[in-house]
């Protein structure tokens, strides 16, 4: 017989997920309730809301968001979109993917692959484009964009 699962006991929960590079990324697991169902939340541990961030939202339960969660986060994490060269970083290919984010220091950033860039660094980046098109989509963080 199956025990009782229970989100108060069960939640925070930490996991790992190896990157792109084969590094192993920490994370805590929250779960809310929220009005219309569950909330969880992925957190990179020691990132001070500056590294990865995952949601995923579920209307019956804490533990099917769960496996929405992982299943984003191992998709997310699987590609690598930026890589230091010297003082700057350049991009892998055409698609950057992150979140927004601000830093007390560094006010507004957007984070990449766990990376926050400032807005001058993305210019940097983005200077390398120059002439080209591009299409930016902002959405909601419990979206899966890594499509």
């Amino acid at each position: 017989m199956e025990a009782e699962q229970d989100p108060s006991q069960d939640f925070p929960l930490h996991d790992a997920i190896e990157d792109a590079a084969g590094n192993e990324r920490s994370f805590v697991i929250i779960s809310r309730e929220v009005g219309s169902g569950f909330e969880l939340v992925a957190q990179e541990e020691g990132k001070e809301g500056l590294g990865y961030e995952f949601s995923a939202f579920s209307e019956t339960s804490p533990y099917h968001a769960l496996g929405s969660l992982r299943g984003k986060m191992r998709r997310s994490l699987a590609t690598r979109h930026i890589t230091r060269h010297g003082s700057h970083y350049l991009p892998l290919h055409d698609t950057l993917r992150g979140r927004i984010s601000w830093d007390q220091d560094q006010g507004l950033v957007l984070v990449v692959d766990g990376i926050a860039l400032t807005l001058e660094e993305m210019g940097k980046i983005l200077e390398m484009h120059e002439g080209w098109q591009f299409r930016m989509q902002i959405a909601d963080a419990s979206a899966d964009i890594s499509n």
